[in-house]
Parts: structure tokens; C-alpha cells; sequence
């Protein structure tokens, strides 16, 4: 950074005529810079992404060790086979591409295509992230040991996959290869149009993730303005525009059929953007860069010296992840999963430290962060083995719980189980009564609060399963007091609730 800085010094000191001579050879001299030069033996990120995406909790046989968003995303999915919209019928946070994924994974009353969308999108990632890190550490094989940390780091904070974090991952990784690309004049303006496509998609599986696009205009207005192309500049960000209004409008145009447009934007922003710092996320989050290296990778290449179409992309990494990190320090609604795009960037900020030749021979990622990340790899198995241990009895009553409703309902008939998880509704093979599908996580906000006592004042749910972990609402218990009884099943974790006739 000291070096992108120091750059505009010198360039202070040189006539208006000289500079402009520089900028002009800076931008037609020829570069020795080759994609080819970066292939990824493919083998690598196939493995990985057939190890991660069997392990999913889209595999059938794995569904019971979903987590609360896990069982809302594999619940978003049946819904909307069964015809319902997201957003309307059903409370989301992610954008609505992403539901429209889920709906294309759920073919054929199975989530395996669930799965296998997890699968290519993470094979895309890391063949675009090895091209990535083999361009800075000028080895392919540090490329390789990257990469498989990349895939042990985002499956510890993605046990079980499908997240909209780990959907955007092939979209925000290829525009990161693409401003390589374009710092080393290897591209041509139009293919800004792809790069508008990139953010669009983004845009739509995962908001929070396009910050990159934003800081990337801020860099690149640097950049086209020290090389005085500001036409240029200006040619490219709207070929990005177009490229971003083409997607958008193209896949908003359902939001606008279902007449879903205003609740999408609230539900996905809104709800998403309520800033307020979360001091105990902050700690995890803090936890987990130490523990995976990614914090030191953070300030050892602020200092090095690289060359100066690599001072961009450092600065731009730099931003977007400090920018990123704030959005997650800062929702109140967070999960592991949101930190998925920092390992990405805390690994390319690894591979940019490796500047001499010995380092990148000797290079061992363990012995680089301590044999830190060994405590990650604990974590990533030990987790859903400690989830299965100590949920299973709760498991077990969610499962009773499932049948009984199955039996004493028809398909038609609604359910609401209050509870920090949706697999109460797949199970029973029965949908929710109300938008929000559980209480927790949305107890901290007004909005989401507000809806869930409205749609459950409505009583329209047959059954109301209780969790006794989760706190009732005053409003919601004087409906289960007035409207409800009680029913004795011998249960320890749970009450249930039937409608009076």
C-alpha cells in the first residue's frame, strides 16, 4: 500500500507531458502475462467439491444434521415445488436467484440436485481461486495448498453446505481473476459486460457480497485516472452497467410477475442491513482469522514491495475484505457462514506475502499460521459428530413429533413449529403457517417479530410445535392459552400444541 501510495508521489514530481508518456507506455507495452500460464490441475477441485458436496446436508441421508438456515434453505426448496413464492409465503433473507436455485435442486421431491448445484459451483471457485493464487505466488504448487485449505476453511464455516455465500463463491471469484486480468491489460473493455453479469448475480444469490463490485469502481477510477483513461473508464463501467441491468431485469422480472418486488427488498435488505455490532460475533469472527492464518496474511503483505498492477488488486482486496468484515461485525442477524468470502480473500493476501523464490519452495501453510488451522480441521469434524451426541434425544422428539402430525393431518393442513429449526416441516411433509417458519433467528428484529405474531394471531396453524429452549412471545402464548390445548405425548424438549375445534 505504501508503494501505491508513494507512486503517486513520484509521479508529482514529472512534467503533465512526461507522466503522460508514462501512463501511455504503461498501458500499450506489451505484457508477458498469460492465463494459460495458470491452469489448475482440475483433479484438485473436483475432489474437494465431490468430498464437500456428499458430505452436504442435501445428501438425504445427512438432512437431520442441517443447521437453522440449512433447514430453511432445504424447506425454501419443497415450498416451492409445492408452488409457493419466496418472500410472500415464506420469510427469506437471500436473494432470489438463490431461491430459484433451491427450487431448480429440488426436482423430483429430492434435494440431491441441491447438491449437485453445491458441487459445480464449488469446483468454478476453486479452479478461479488456484488461477488466483498461482498468479502471486508464482507457484502452482502453494496454488495447490491454498487451495485445499480453502476447501477445509469454507467447509468448517459451511458444515453441510447450501448457503447463499457458498452460491455466490464462482461469481465473485471470477471477477476477481478478471480484474487481475485487467491490471495486466489482458482484457478488453467490453468484457466489462461480463464483469456487470458477475455483480448481477451476485446481486441476486447474495447481496452483501457485491461490496466487491463497489470497491472495485473506486480502484478502477484510480486506476484509469493515473493512466489517463477516463473515456475508457468511463466506457467500462457502463458496459458493466448493461451487463448488471441485463441479468437483473431478466431475473427480477419474477419478483415482478408474483408482485413480490417490495417484500424481496425488504425481507432481503432490510432485514440483511439492520446495522448493530455484535460484540460476540466479532469475537468468533476474530477467532477464526487467527486460527486460520488468514489474520496474518492480512498485514504482511501491506509493506512488501510488488509491482504496481499488483499495488491495485492488493488495495482492492484489502478494501473489500476490511468493507466485508464490517457487514458481518455488524448484523445482527449473522451466521458462520457469512464469513465464507474472507477466506478467499485472506488467502489471495497469503499468496501476495510469498515474494522471494525460497519462501514459495519451503512454503507449508501449517508451519506458515502456527499448525492453527489443524484446530479448524478439529472443528470442521468434530462439530457435526458433538451435534449428533448431544441433539440426538432432541432429534429423536422432533422426529416423534413429525409422525404423529403426519398422521392426524391432511396435505392441506398448516403447522408452525417454534423452534430454531425447519426440519420439523420436512419431516411431517407438511408447510408452515405462517412466513416465518421459526422463531429463532427472528426474535432480534421488529419486522420479522411483527409478522410472526400476526400470522400466528391468525391461527391457522392445526399444530404449534413448542421448543421449551426458546422463549415464547406474550402475544403468541395468549394465543396458544386462548386458542390451543396441550397434548401429552411425553415429551422432554418439546410441547405440542392441537387448534380447539
Amino acid at each position: 500500500m505504501t508503494e501505491f501510495i508513494a507512486s503517486h508521489s513520484e509521479d508529482s514530481h514529472l512534467s503533465r507531458t512526461e507522466r503522460r508518456k508514462r501512463a501511455s507506455r504503461a498501458v500499450e507495452e506489451p505484457t508477458d502475462f498469460n492465463p494459460k500460464d495458470y491452469k489448475v490441475a482440475v483433479w484438485l477441485p473436483l475432489f474437494w467439491s465431490l468430498l464437500l458436496s456428499l458430505l452436504s446436508v442435501a445428501n438425504p441421508f445427512l438432512t437431520f444434521l442441517a443447521s437453522n438456515l440449512q433447514s430453511q434453505n432445504l424447506y425454501a426448496g419443497v415450498a416451492m415445488q409445492a408452488g409457493q413464492v419466496p418472500y410472500s409465503d415464506f420469510f427469506g433473507t437471500s436473494g432470489i436467484l438463490f431461491y430459484l436455485l433451491t427450487y431448480l435442486g429440488s426436482f423430483f421431491q429430492t434435494s440431491i440436485g441441491l447438491a449437485l448445484l453445491q458441487f459445480f459451483c464449488l469446483v468454478i471457485a476453486g479452479i478461479y481461486l488456484h488461477k488466483i493464487l498461482a498468479y502471486f505466488a508464482r507457484s502452482r504448487e502453494v496454488a495447490n495448498q491454498l487451495l485445499s485449505w480453502f476447501y477445509l476453511l469454507i467447509g468448517a464455516l459451511n458444515i453441510g453446505g447450501i448457503t447463499a455465500p457458498l452460491y455466490a463463491l464462482p461469481f465473485v471469484l471470477t471477477s476477481v481473476w478478471f480484474l487481475v486480468r485487467y491490471f495486466e491489460r489482458a482484457v478488453k473493455d467490453e468484457s466489462f459486460i461480463l464483469f456487470g453479469i458477475d455483480a448481477a448475480l451476485v446481486f441476486l444469490i447474495y447481496p452483501k457480497a457485491t461490496i466487491l463490485w463497489v470497491v472495485s469502481q473506486l480502484v478502477l477510477l484510480v486506476f484509469n485516472t493515473r493512466h489517463r483513461q477516463l473515456a475508457r473508464g468511463i466506457y467500462q463501467t457502463l458496459a458493466s452497467i448493461f451487463g448488471f441491468l441485463l441479468v437483473l431485469y431478466s431475473v427480477g422480472y419474477y419478483t415482478f410477475i408474483e408482485q413480490i418486488l417490495g417484500l424481496a427488498i425488504q425481507q432481503t435488505f432490510l432485514f440483511n442491513f439492520d446495522f448493530s455490532f455484535q460484540l460476540q460475533s466479532s469475537l468468533y469472527l476474530a477467532i477464526f482469522l487467527l486460527v486460520s492464518g488468514i489474520f496474518r496474511g492480512i498485514f504482511q503483505p501491506l509493506f512488501l514491495p510488488n509491482r504496481a498492477s499488483n499495488a491495485f488488486i492488493r488495495v482492492f482486496v484489502l478494501l473489500t475484505m476490511l468493507l466485508q468484515t464490517v457487514f458481518i461485525v455488524y448484523n445482527a442477524n449473522g451466521d458462520w457462514s457469512q464469513a465464507t468470502v474472507l477466506v478467499p480473500y485472506g488467502l489471495i493476501l497469503i499468496a501476495m506475502s510469498l515474494k522471494k523464490e525460497e519462501e514459495r519452495e519451503d512454503f507449508s501453510y501449517l508451519g506458515w499460521s502456527f499448525y492453527l488451522p489443524l484446530l479448524v480441521v478439529g472443528f470442521f469434524i468434530g462439530q457435526p459428530v458433538y451435534q449428533y451426541i448431544t441433539q440426538d434425544y432432541v432429534r429423536e422428539e422432533r422426529q416423534e413429533v413429525a409422525r404423529y402430525i403426519q398422521e392426524n393431518t391432511s396435505q392441506s393442513d398448516l403447522i408452525f413449529a417454534w423452534d430454531d429449526s425447519a426440519l420439523l416441516y420436512l419431516d411431517a411433509q407438511r408447510f408452515s403457517s405462517a412466513t416465518v417458519i421459526t422463531a429463532e433467528p427472528y426474535l432480534e428484529t421488529e419486522l420479522s417479530k411483527s409478522t410472526l405474531v400476526y400470522d400466528l394471531n391468525r391461527t391457522n396453524a392445526k399444530y404449534i410445535l413448542v421448543n421449551k429452549d426458546i422463549p415464547v412471545l406474550e402475544e403468541v402464548q395468549a394465543t396458544l392459552d386462548s386458542s390451543y390445548s396441550e397434548l401429552d405425548l411425553n415429551l422432554t424438549q418439546f410441547r405440542l400444541y392441537e387448534k380447539n375445534n
